[in-house]
Protein backbone atom coordinates (compact mmCIF):
# COMPACT_ATOMS: atom_id res chain seq x y z
CA UNK A 1 0.00 0.00 0.00
CA UNK A 2 1.02 3.52 -0.96
CA UNK A 3 2.72 5.31 2.25
CA UNK A 4 0.81 8.34 2.30
CA UNK A 5 -2.45 6.44 2.33
CA UNK A 6 -1.58 5.04 5.53
CA UNK A 7 -2.62 8.48 7.52
CA UNK A 8 -5.82 8.48 9.50
CA UNK A 9 -7.69 12.16 9.41
CA UNK A 10 -10.95 13.82 10.63
CA UNK A 11 -10.94 17.45 11.44
CA UNK A 12 -12.48 20.82 9.85
CA UNK A 13 -10.47 23.56 8.70
CA UNK A 14 -10.63 27.12 7.96
CA UNK A 15 -10.41 28.52 4.75
CA UNK A 16 -8.25 31.10 4.24
CA UNK A 17 -9.30 32.82 0.93
CA UNK A 18 -6.72 33.38 -2.47
CA UNK A 19 -6.72 37.44 -3.16
CA UNK A 20 -4.61 38.01 -6.28
CA UNK A 21 -4.99 40.19 -8.94
CA UNK A 22 -3.80 38.94 -12.70
CA UNK A 23 -4.16 40.60 -15.99
CA UNK A 24 -4.47 38.25 -18.77
CA UNK A 25 -3.61 39.50 -22.68
CA UNK A 26 -6.39 39.56 -24.57
CA UNK A 27 -5.85 37.79 -28.41
CA UNK A 28 -7.92 37.37 -31.48
CA UNK A 29 -6.46 34.85 -34.50
CA UNK A 30 -8.47 34.70 -37.50
CA UNK A 31 -9.54 31.45 -39.75
CA UNK A 32 -7.44 29.00 -40.97
CA UNK A 33 -8.06 28.29 -44.80
CA UNK A 34 -6.27 26.11 -47.88
CA UNK A 35 -7.19 24.08 -50.27
CA UNK A 36 -4.70 21.10 -48.96
CA UNK A 37 -6.70 20.18 -45.84
CA UNK A 38 -10.84 20.23 -45.10
CA UNK A 39 -12.23 23.22 -44.00
CA UNK A 40 -13.38 20.59 -41.44
CA UNK A 41 -9.80 19.70 -40.70
CA UNK A 42 -8.61 23.17 -40.48
CA UNK A 43 -10.99 24.05 -38.21
CA UNK A 44 -10.16 21.28 -35.65
CA UNK A 45 -6.74 22.74 -35.70
CA UNK A 46 -7.68 26.39 -35.43
CA UNK A 47 -9.55 24.96 -32.52
CA UNK A 48 -7.52 23.23 -30.51
CA UNK A 49 -5.08 26.57 -31.29
CA UNK A 50 -7.54 28.67 -29.55
CA UNK A 51 -8.20 25.57 -26.72
CA UNK A 52 -4.21 26.23 -25.93
CA UNK A 53 -4.18 29.44 -25.96
CA UNK A 54 -7.21 30.04 -23.08
CA UNK A 55 -5.80 27.05 -21.37
CA UNK A 56 -2.29 28.98 -21.04
CA UNK A 57 -3.07 31.43 -17.96
CA UNK A 58 -1.41 34.53 -19.53
CA UNK A 59 -3.62 35.46 -22.39
CA UNK A 60 -7.37 34.04 -23.60
CA UNK A 61 -8.86 34.41 -26.79
CA UNK A 62 -11.15 37.36 -28.01
CA UNK A 63 -13.28 38.05 -30.33
CA UNK A 64 -14.44 41.45 -30.09
CA UNK A 65 -12.00 44.46 -31.52
CA UNK A 66 -9.88 45.94 -29.34
CA UNK A 67 -7.53 43.14 -28.20
CA UNK A 68 -3.62 43.12 -27.28
CA UNK A 69 -2.56 40.96 -29.91
CA UNK A 70 -4.09 39.66 -33.37
CA UNK A 71 -2.48 36.65 -34.99
CA UNK A 72 -3.54 36.32 -38.91
CA UNK A 73 -2.54 31.99 -39.96
CA UNK A 74 -1.91 31.83 -42.94
CA UNK A 75 -1.86 28.17 -44.63
CA UNK A 76 0.83 27.85 -47.94
CA UNK A 77 0.95 24.12 -49.13
CA UNK A 78 1.11 22.31 -46.24
CA UNK A 79 3.00 25.26 -44.19
CA UNK A 80 1.53 27.05 -41.45
CA UNK A 81 2.77 30.50 -40.67
CA UNK A 82 1.37 33.29 -38.79
CA UNK A 83 1.91 37.23 -38.68
CA UNK A 84 1.47 38.04 -35.18
CA UNK A 85 0.80 42.07 -34.34
CA UNK A 86 1.15 44.28 -30.98
CA UNK A 87 -1.96 46.13 -31.65
CA UNK A 88 -0.79 48.95 -29.13
CA UNK A 89 2.38 49.93 -31.39
CA UNK A 90 1.60 47.89 -34.25
CA UNK A 91 4.93 46.04 -33.78
CA UNK A 92 4.53 42.72 -36.05
CA UNK A 93 6.97 39.51 -35.69
CA UNK A 94 6.68 36.06 -38.26
CA UNK A 95 6.10 33.07 -37.17
CA UNK A 96 6.46 29.17 -38.88
CA UNK A 97 6.53 28.00 -40.96
CA UNK A 98 5.08 24.28 -39.77
CA UNK A 99 5.11 21.66 -41.97
CA UNK A 100 1.20 19.80 -41.33
CA UNK A 101 0.99 16.40 -42.54
CA UNK A 102 -3.34 15.40 -42.03
CA UNK A 103 -3.27 13.15 -39.30
CA UNK A 104 -4.42 14.56 -36.51
CA UNK A 105 -1.98 13.20 -33.78
CA UNK A 106 0.63 14.22 -35.45
CA UNK A 107 -0.65 17.55 -36.65
CA UNK A 108 -1.96 17.93 -32.64
CA UNK A 109 1.70 17.99 -31.46
CA UNK A 110 2.50 20.34 -34.55
CA UNK A 111 -0.13 22.92 -33.01
CA UNK A 112 1.17 22.38 -29.80
CA UNK A 113 4.68 23.55 -30.58
CA UNK A 114 3.13 26.20 -32.77
CA UNK A 115 1.29 27.53 -29.87
CA UNK A 116 4.44 27.39 -27.10
CA UNK A 117 6.30 29.43 -30.04
CA UNK A 118 3.49 32.37 -30.05
CA UNK A 119 3.40 32.23 -26.18
CA UNK A 120 6.98 32.81 -26.35
CA UNK A 121 6.24 35.94 -28.39
CA UNK A 122 3.14 37.28 -26.44
CA UNK A 123 4.25 36.93 -22.88
CA UNK A 124 8.01 36.12 -23.36
CA UNK A 125 7.78 32.96 -21.98
CA UNK A 126 7.34 29.62 -23.73
CA UNK A 127 4.26 27.48 -23.41
CA UNK A 128 3.79 23.92 -22.19
CA UNK A 129 1.23 22.98 -24.71
CA UNK A 130 4.48 20.92 -26.26
CA UNK A 131 5.39 18.88 -23.14
CA UNK A 132 4.16 15.11 -21.87
CA UNK A 133 2.31 13.61 -19.00
CA UNK A 134 2.85 10.17 -17.60
CA UNK A 135 0.26 8.95 -15.57
CA UNK A 136 -0.66 5.58 -13.94
CA UNK A 137 -4.19 4.08 -14.72
CA UNK A 138 -5.63 1.21 -12.75
CA UNK A 139 -8.14 -1.06 -13.94
CA UNK A 140 -9.69 -4.75 -12.57
CA UNK A 141 -8.50 -7.79 -14.22
CA UNK A 142 -10.07 -11.02 -14.45
CA UNK A 143 -7.67 -13.79 -13.61
CA UNK A 144 -8.52 -17.70 -12.76
CA UNK A 145 -8.73 -16.51 -9.27
CA UNK A 146 -10.99 -13.41 -9.64
CA UNK A 147 -10.77 -10.08 -9.95
CA UNK A 148 -6.93 -8.34 -9.03
CA UNK A 149 -6.36 -4.91 -9.32
CA UNK A 150 -3.75 -3.98 -12.30
CA UNK A 151 -2.10 -0.82 -12.75
CA UNK A 152 0.03 0.21 -15.77
CA UNK A 153 1.73 3.45 -16.49
CA UNK A 154 0.57 5.51 -19.65
CA UNK A 155 1.78 8.24 -21.13
CA UNK A 156 -0.12 11.45 -23.42
CA UNK A 157 -0.11 14.94 -24.32
CA UNK A 158 -0.23 17.74 -21.77
CA UNK A 159 -4.14 17.97 -22.53
CA UNK A 160 -4.58 14.58 -22.17
CA UNK A 161 -5.21 13.23 -25.57
CA UNK A 162 -2.74 10.74 -27.61
CA UNK A 163 -2.73 8.43 -24.53
CA UNK A 164 -0.50 5.54 -25.30
CA UNK A 165 0.24 2.89 -22.97
CA UNK A 166 4.13 2.86 -21.79
CA UNK A 167 4.33 -0.59 -19.41
CA UNK A 168 3.10 -3.85 -20.09
CA UNK A 169 4.09 -5.45 -16.90
CA UNK A 170 0.25 -6.74 -16.36
CA UNK A 171 1.61 -6.01 -12.59
CA UNK A 172 0.85 -3.18 -10.33
CA UNK A 173 3.07 0.34 -11.39
CA UNK A 174 2.44 3.35 -9.73
CA UNK A 175 4.17 6.66 -9.63
CA UNK A 176 6.23 7.72 -12.67
CA UNK A 177 9.29 9.93 -12.83
CA UNK A 178 10.67 12.07 -16.18
CA UNK A 179 14.35 11.72 -15.85
CA UNK A 180 15.09 16.06 -15.77
CA UNK A 181 18.13 15.15 -17.99
CA UNK A 182 19.25 13.78 -20.55
CA UNK A 183 22.96 11.42 -20.70
CA UNK A 184 23.72 8.29 -21.60
CA UNK A 185 22.13 6.32 -18.98
CA UNK A 186 18.65 8.40 -18.80
CA UNK A 187 18.29 9.10 -22.14
CA UNK A 188 14.74 7.54 -23.67
CA UNK A 189 14.14 6.34 -20.01
CA UNK A 190 11.91 6.98 -17.06
CA UNK A 191 11.34 5.37 -13.32
CA UNK A 192 8.44 4.62 -11.77
CA UNK A 193 7.40 1.75 -8.94
CA UNK A 194 6.43 -1.75 -9.74
CA UNK A 195 4.81 -4.57 -7.51
CA UNK A 196 6.01 -6.99 -9.84
CA UNK A 197 7.82 -9.20 -7.26
CA UNK A 198 5.45 -8.86 -3.83
CA UNK A 199 7.05 -5.86 -2.90
CA UNK A 200 7.13 -2.23 -4.71
CA UNK A 201 10.10 -1.76 -5.82
CA UNK A 202 11.57 1.44 -8.06
CA UNK A 203 12.44 0.25 -11.97
CA UNK A 204 14.12 2.05 -14.99
CA UNK A 205 12.58 1.49 -18.35
CA UNK A 206 12.51 2.99 -21.75
CA UNK A 207 9.87 4.81 -23.55
CA UNK A 208 10.03 1.89 -26.20
CA UNK A 209 9.83 -1.11 -23.42
CA UNK A 210 6.96 -2.54 -22.56
CA UNK A 211 9.24 -3.67 -19.25
CA UNK A 212 11.46 -1.94 -16.81
CA UNK A 213 14.61 -3.41 -14.94
CA UNK A 214 14.67 -3.06 -10.76
CA UNK A 215 16.88 0.27 -10.11
CA UNK A 216 17.85 0.06 -6.53
CA UNK A 217 19.41 -2.91 -4.81
CA UNK A 218 18.55 -1.92 -1.03
CA UNK A 219 16.06 -4.55 0.28
CA UNK A 220 12.49 -3.27 1.83
CA UNK A 221 9.43 -1.60 0.02
CA UNK A 222 10.81 1.05 -2.52
CA UNK A 223 8.19 3.80 -2.63
CA UNK A 224 7.61 7.48 -3.69
CA UNK A 225 11.11 7.92 -5.70
CA UNK A 226 11.58 11.95 -6.93
CA UNK A 227 14.47 13.22 -9.00
CA UNK A 228 16.19 16.57 -8.25
CA UNK A 229 15.98 19.50 -10.93
CA UNK A 230 19.53 19.14 -11.35
CA UNK A 231 19.44 15.17 -12.02
CA UNK A 232 21.94 14.34 -9.46
CA UNK A 233 19.89 12.98 -6.53
CA UNK A 234 17.29 10.57 -5.93
CA UNK A 235 14.76 10.75 -2.55
CA UNK A 236 12.58 8.02 -2.28
CA UNK A 237 11.01 6.66 1.16
CA UNK A 238 12.10 2.51 2.24
CA UNK A 239 11.32 0.81 5.39
CA UNK A 240 14.79 -1.41 4.86
CA UNK A 241 15.26 -0.27 8.84
CA UNK A 242 11.71 -1.46 10.07
CA UNK A 243 9.68 1.33 9.14
CA UNK A 244 9.12 3.99 6.29
CA UNK A 245 12.47 5.81 6.20
CA UNK A 246 13.45 8.83 4.16
CA UNK A 247 16.07 7.72 1.70
CA UNK A 248 18.68 9.44 -1.04
CA UNK A 249 20.68 8.12 -3.56
CA UNK A 250 23.48 10.19 -5.36
CA UNK A 251 22.97 9.37 -9.34
CA UNK A 252 24.90 10.82 -12.68
CA UNK A 253 22.30 10.90 -15.86
CA UNK A 254 25.38 9.05 -17.95
CA UNK A 255 26.68 6.37 -15.50
CA UNK A 256 23.20 5.97 -13.08
CA UNK A 257 23.24 5.18 -9.47
CA UNK A 258 26.65 6.15 -7.82
CA UNK A 259 27.37 4.43 -4.68
CA UNK A 260 24.94 3.20 -1.79
CA UNK A 261 21.54 4.82 -0.63
CA UNK A 262 21.66 7.49 2.30
CA UNK A 263 19.24 7.29 5.36
CA UNK A 264 18.25 10.91 5.52
CA UNK A 265 15.70 11.07 8.32
CA UNK A 266 14.36 8.26 10.38
CA UNK A 267 11.93 8.83 13.69
CA UNK A 268 10.29 6.36 15.99
CA UNK A 269 6.99 4.80 15.51
CA UNK A 270 6.99 7.36 12.41
CA UNK A 271 5.94 7.46 8.64
CA UNK A 272 7.20 9.30 6.09
CA UNK A 273 6.51 9.64 2.48
CA UNK A 274 5.95 11.95 -0.61
CA UNK A 275 9.64 13.84 -0.66
CA UNK A 276 10.33 16.63 -3.27
CA UNK A 277 13.45 18.65 -3.90
CA UNK A 278 13.98 22.26 -3.84
CA UNK A 279 14.81 23.38 -7.47
CA UNK A 280 18.87 23.85 -6.20
CA UNK A 281 18.41 20.68 -4.46
CA UNK A 282 19.46 21.91 -1.34
CA UNK A 283 16.47 21.19 0.70
CA UNK A 284 13.73 18.28 0.75
CA UNK A 285 10.16 18.05 1.81
CA UNK A 286 8.59 15.42 3.05
CA UNK A 287 5.31 14.45 4.98
CA UNK A 288 5.73 12.90 8.35
CA UNK A 289 3.37 12.20 11.47
CA UNK A 290 5.96 12.20 14.04
CA UNK A 291 4.20 14.76 15.96
CA UNK A 292 0.53 12.82 15.26
CA UNK A 293 -0.89 13.51 12.30
CA UNK A 294 0.79 14.13 8.61
CA UNK A 295 2.62 17.44 7.94
CA UNK A 296 4.71 18.65 5.42
CA UNK A 297 8.45 18.82 6.82
CA UNK A 298 11.76 20.79 5.25
CA UNK A 299 15.06 19.21 5.87
CA UNK A 300 18.86 19.84 4.35
CA UNK A 301 19.86 17.28 1.69
CA UNK A 302 23.23 15.37 3.41
CA UNK A 303 25.56 16.62 0.32
CA UNK A 304 29.45 15.26 0.75
CA UNK A 305 30.93 17.72 1.51
CA UNK A 306 28.20 20.02 2.83
CA UNK A 307 27.58 20.92 6.62
CA UNK A 308 23.52 20.46 6.80
CA UNK A 309 21.13 20.04 9.95
CA UNK A 310 19.53 16.88 10.05
CA UNK A 311 16.43 18.20 12.05
CA UNK A 312 13.59 18.79 10.33
CA UNK A 313 11.27 22.06 10.69
CA UNK A 314 7.10 21.51 10.21
CA UNK A 315 6.38 23.99 7.07
CA UNK A 316 2.46 23.35 7.08
CA UNK A 317 0.67 24.53 10.58
CA UNK A 318 -3.06 25.61 9.65
CA UNK A 319 -4.18 21.93 7.80
CA UNK A 320 -3.32 18.87 10.03
CA UNK A 321 -3.36 16.09 7.34
CA UNK A 322 -1.12 16.85 4.70
CA UNK A 323 0.31 14.67 1.82
CA UNK A 324 1.83 15.02 -1.18
CA UNK A 325 3.81 17.95 -1.42
CA UNK A 326 5.49 18.93 -5.16
CA UNK A 327 7.95 21.68 -5.10
CA UNK A 328 7.37 24.63 -7.98
CA UNK A 329 10.58 24.77 -10.75
CA UNK A 330 10.76 28.27 -10.01
CA UNK A 331 11.27 27.63 -6.02
CA UNK A 332 8.52 30.02 -4.63
CA UNK A 333 5.72 27.05 -3.78
CA UNK A 334 5.07 23.79 -2.79
CA UNK A 335 1.93 22.25 -3.95
CA UNK A 336 0.37 19.80 -1.88
CA UNK A 337 -2.75 17.98 -0.59
CA UNK A 338 -4.63 18.69 2.57
CA UNK A 339 -8.23 18.06 4.18
CA UNK A 340 -10.61 21.02 4.61
CA UNK A 341 -13.97 20.18 6.21
CA UNK A 342 -13.69 16.67 5.29
CA UNK A 343 -12.86 16.28 2.11
CA UNK A 344 -8.80 16.28 0.35
CA UNK A 345 -8.18 19.62 -1.71
CA UNK A 346 -5.03 21.06 -3.39
CA UNK A 347 -3.33 23.25 -1.38
CA UNK A 348 -0.44 25.88 -2.30
CA UNK A 349 2.26 27.06 0.53
CA UNK A 350 3.35 30.34 -0.94
CA UNK A 351 7.08 30.98 0.35
CA UNK A 352 7.29 34.74 -0.20
CA UNK A 353 4.15 35.17 1.84
CA UNK A 354 4.30 31.86 4.28
CA UNK A 355 0.48 31.42 3.35
CA UNK A 356 -0.95 28.09 2.86
CA UNK A 357 -3.50 29.30 0.25
CA UNK A 358 -6.83 26.71 -0.59
CA UNK A 359 -6.50 26.02 -4.68
CA UNK A 360 -9.64 23.63 -4.94
CA UNK A 361 -12.70 23.37 -3.56
CA UNK A 362 -15.45 20.77 -4.86
CA UNK A 363 -16.67 17.27 -3.57
CA UNK A 364 -14.53 15.22 -5.05
CA UNK A 365 -11.15 14.47 -2.93
CA UNK A 366 -7.75 15.67 -4.67
CA UNK A 367 -4.63 14.45 -4.81
CA UNK A 368 -0.70 14.01 -6.23
CA UNK A 369 -0.28 17.19 -7.37
CA UNK A 370 2.31 17.81 -9.86
CA UNK A 371 4.05 21.27 -11.32
CA UNK A 372 4.10 22.39 -15.34
CA UNK A 373 7.57 23.63 -15.91
CA UNK A 374 6.08 27.23 -16.21
CA UNK A 375 5.49 27.27 -11.99
CA UNK A 376 1.69 28.16 -13.34
CA UNK A 377 0.19 25.12 -14.28
CA UNK A 378 -1.00 21.80 -12.09
CA UNK A 379 -2.09 18.47 -12.35
CA UNK A 380 -3.58 16.48 -9.83
CA UNK A 381 -6.36 13.32 -9.63
CA UNK A 382 -9.30 12.97 -7.71
CA UNK A 383 -10.29 10.22 -5.53
CA UNK A 384 -13.78 8.76 -5.99
CA UNK A 385 -15.18 5.61 -5.27
CA UNK A 386 -15.94 5.15 -8.45
CA UNK A 387 -13.60 7.16 -10.74
CA UNK A 388 -10.40 8.56 -10.39
CA UNK A 389 -9.73 11.42 -13.56
CA UNK A 390 -6.85 13.90 -14.11
CA UNK A 391 -7.51 17.39 -13.92
CA UNK A 392 -5.48 20.75 -14.78
CA UNK A 393 -5.46 24.11 -13.28
CA UNK A 394 -3.90 27.18 -13.24
CA UNK A 395 -2.85 29.64 -10.70
CA UNK A 396 -4.16 32.66 -12.19
CA UNK A 397 -7.80 31.44 -13.45
CA UNK A 398 -8.36 28.85 -10.96
CA UNK A 399 -11.15 26.38 -12.95
CA UNK A 400 -9.84 23.00 -13.25
CA UNK A 401 -10.15 21.38 -16.30
CA UNK A 402 -10.60 17.33 -16.42
CA UNK A 403 -8.63 16.22 -19.11
CA UNK A 404 -9.42 12.36 -19.02
CA UNK A 405 -12.00 9.99 -18.92
CA UNK A 406 -12.84 6.43 -19.83
CA UNK A 407 -12.01 3.29 -18.12
CA UNK A 408 -10.00 3.05 -15.29
CA UNK A 409 -8.67 4.98 -12.24
CA UNK A 410 -5.91 8.05 -13.37
CA UNK A 411 -3.39 9.08 -10.76
CA UNK A 412 0.09 9.82 -9.70
CA UNK A 413 0.36 12.12 -12.82
CA UNK A 414 3.98 13.47 -13.84
CA UNK A 415 4.60 16.44 -15.99
CA UNK A 416 7.38 16.15 -18.34
CA UNK A 417 10.37 19.04 -18.09
CA UNK A 418 11.23 21.38 -20.13
CA UNK A 419 14.95 20.80 -20.74
CA UNK A 420 16.41 24.11 -21.50
CA UNK A 421 15.51 28.19 -20.48
CA UNK A 422 11.28 28.76 -20.85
Amino acid sequence: MQLNLLFSFEEKELVVPLSTRNFLSTVSVSPLKGPSFSEEYLAKLRELLLLDINRNGSCFVETRDGTDFHVDLELTGKDLSALIELKRGGVTKTLGPYLLCGSLPSDRRILHTFHDDLAQIITGKRGIASTSLLFAIQFPEKTPQGYEWRSEIWESDYDGENTRQVTKERSYCINPVFFSSEGEFTKGKFMYVNYKKGQPKIYISSFDSPCGDPFLSIRGNQLLPTLSPKGDLIAFICDASGRADLFIQLFSRNHGPVGKPIQVFSYPNSVQASPTFRPDGKKIAFVSDKNGTPHIFLIDTPYPGRDVSTRPICLTKNYRHNTCPAWSPDGTKLAYSAMIDGIRQIMVYDFLTQEEIPLTRGSSHKENPTWAPNSLHIIYNTVDPSSSELYIINLKQREPLQITSGPGKKHYPAWEPIRGPL
